[in-house]
């Protein structure tokens, strides 16, 4: 049972960071001018290694869950 509590944690981390996210793209959008392109770059840049990291955090969740559930249902 402990592992699900660790899991669905891992899950509301990723929702948060997904949060995050979308605040750097927010800030993307507004900040994109023909003045101000390399901020836009760094910002589109950041973002994408942040989603990058989203997906293999949400990866390495779900496969936690799977396997959980897979040992489980052989012990029953």
């Amino acid at each position: 049972m402990e592992e699900l509590y660790l899991i669905m944690r891992d899950f509301l981390e990723v929702e948060y960071n997904q949060e995050s996210f979308v605040c750097l793209l927010k800030a993307a959008e507004a900040t994109y001018t023909d003045e101000n392109q390399v901020d836009a770059r760094l910002i589109a840049n950041s973002a994408k290694v942040y989603l990058k990291g989203l997906q293999e955090d949400l990866r390495a969740a779900i496969n936690r869950m799977d396997s959980y559930i897979a040992e489980n249902a052989k012990k029953q």
